[in-house]
Protein backbone atom coordinates (compact mmCIF):
# COMPACT_ATOMS: atom_id res chain seq x y z
CA UNK A 1 0.00 0.00 0.00
CA UNK A 2 2.58 2.34 1.03
CA UNK A 3 4.85 1.84 -2.10
CA UNK A 4 1.48 2.38 -4.34
CA UNK A 5 1.47 5.84 -3.02
CA UNK A 6 5.14 6.47 -2.62
CA UNK A 7 6.70 5.46 -5.83
CA UNK A 8 4.65 7.58 -8.29
CA UNK A 9 5.00 10.83 -5.34
CA UNK A 10 8.84 10.13 -5.54
CA UNK A 11 9.01 10.34 -9.34
CA UNK A 12 7.15 13.50 -9.29
CA UNK A 13 9.38 14.93 -7.27
CA UNK A 14 12.30 14.05 -9.01
CA UNK A 15 10.82 15.17 -12.14
CA UNK A 16 9.94 18.21 -10.66
CA UNK A 17 13.34 18.97 -8.92
CA UNK A 18 14.70 18.41 -12.67
CA UNK A 19 12.92 20.77 -14.50
CA UNK A 20 13.18 23.58 -11.54
CA UNK A 21 16.85 23.16 -11.81
CA UNK A 22 16.83 22.61 -15.53
CA UNK A 23 14.72 26.06 -15.83
CA UNK A 24 16.86 27.90 -13.19
CA UNK A 25 20.20 26.68 -15.22
CA UNK A 26 20.09 29.42 -17.44
CA UNK A 27 19.60 32.29 -15.52
CA UNK A 28 22.70 31.34 -13.40
CA UNK A 29 24.67 29.72 -16.38
CA UNK A 30 24.38 32.50 -18.72
CA UNK A 31 24.64 36.09 -16.95
CA UNK A 32 24.25 39.58 -19.26
CA UNK A 33 26.58 42.45 -19.45
CA UNK A 34 24.17 44.68 -19.07
CA UNK A 35 22.74 44.57 -15.74
CA UNK A 36 19.32 46.08 -16.18
CA UNK A 37 19.07 43.53 -19.17
CA UNK A 38 20.41 40.68 -16.43
CA UNK A 39 17.80 41.20 -13.99
CA UNK A 40 15.11 40.65 -16.50
CA UNK A 41 16.70 37.84 -17.94
CA UNK A 42 17.48 36.20 -14.01
CA UNK A 43 14.09 37.35 -13.53
CA UNK A 44 12.12 35.82 -16.02
CA UNK A 45 13.75 32.07 -15.79
CA UNK A 46 13.32 32.29 -11.98
CA UNK A 47 9.79 33.50 -11.86
CA UNK A 48 9.32 29.93 -14.79
CA UNK A 49 11.42 27.84 -12.14
CA UNK A 50 9.04 29.01 -9.04
CA UNK A 51 5.75 28.38 -11.43
CA UNK A 52 7.46 24.90 -12.33
CA UNK A 53 8.25 23.84 -8.37
CA UNK A 54 4.93 24.96 -6.91
CA UNK A 55 2.67 23.02 -9.64
CA UNK A 56 5.23 20.10 -9.45
CA UNK A 57 4.89 20.52 -5.81
CA UNK A 58 0.61 20.57 -5.99
CA UNK A 59 1.15 17.14 -7.98
CA UNK A 60 3.38 15.72 -5.68
CA UNK A 61 0.69 16.68 -2.97
CA UNK A 62 -2.11 15.23 -4.42
CA UNK A 63 -0.31 12.02 -5.38
CA UNK A 64 0.30 11.69 -1.80
CA UNK A 65 -3.41 12.11 -1.15
CA UNK A 66 -3.16 15.66 0.18
CA UNK A 67 -5.94 18.18 -0.31
CA UNK A 68 -3.93 20.95 -1.62
CA UNK A 69 -6.09 22.34 -4.50
CA UNK A 70 -7.31 25.65 -3.32
CA UNK A 71 -4.13 26.76 -1.92
CA UNK A 72 -1.64 25.99 -4.45
CA UNK A 73 -4.54 27.11 -7.15
CA UNK A 74 -4.21 30.74 -6.04
CA UNK A 75 -0.96 30.66 -5.77
CA UNK A 76 -0.64 29.34 -9.11
CA UNK A 77 -2.61 31.98 -10.62
CA UNK A 78 -1.32 34.87 -8.76
CA UNK A 79 2.43 33.63 -10.11
CA UNK A 80 1.06 33.33 -13.79
CA UNK A 81 -0.77 36.92 -13.53
CA UNK A 82 2.50 38.42 -12.25
CA UNK A 83 4.92 36.44 -14.63
CA UNK A 84 2.86 38.05 -17.18
CA UNK A 85 2.97 41.61 -15.70
CA UNK A 86 6.48 41.35 -14.90
CA UNK A 87 7.48 40.48 -18.84
CA UNK A 88 5.39 42.98 -20.09
CA UNK A 89 6.87 45.79 -17.73
CA UNK A 90 10.37 44.39 -18.74
CA UNK A 91 9.17 44.79 -22.14
CA UNK A 92 8.06 48.15 -22.28
CA UNK A 93 11.24 49.59 -19.83
CA UNK A 94 13.26 47.70 -22.14
CA UNK A 95 11.72 48.81 -25.56
CA UNK A 96 11.34 52.62 -23.90
CA UNK A 97 15.17 52.34 -22.52
CA UNK A 98 16.27 51.33 -26.08
CA UNK A 99 14.41 54.27 -27.65
CA UNK A 100 15.76 56.72 -25.77
CA UNK A 101 19.37 55.24 -26.59
CA UNK A 102 18.51 55.60 -30.75
CA UNK A 103 16.67 58.82 -30.00
CA UNK A 104 20.42 60.01 -27.94
CA UNK A 105 22.78 58.31 -30.67
CA UNK A 106 20.36 60.29 -33.35
CA UNK A 107 20.81 63.45 -31.53
CA UNK A 108 24.56 63.71 -31.45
Amino acid sequence: MLYSVLVPAVIMLTITTVVTAALFWPALRFPQKNSLVNFYWRGIWIYLGVISAVAGGQATAVLLGHDSAPFSEALLYALTVTFVVFVMFAWARLALKGLGHVAKKAKS
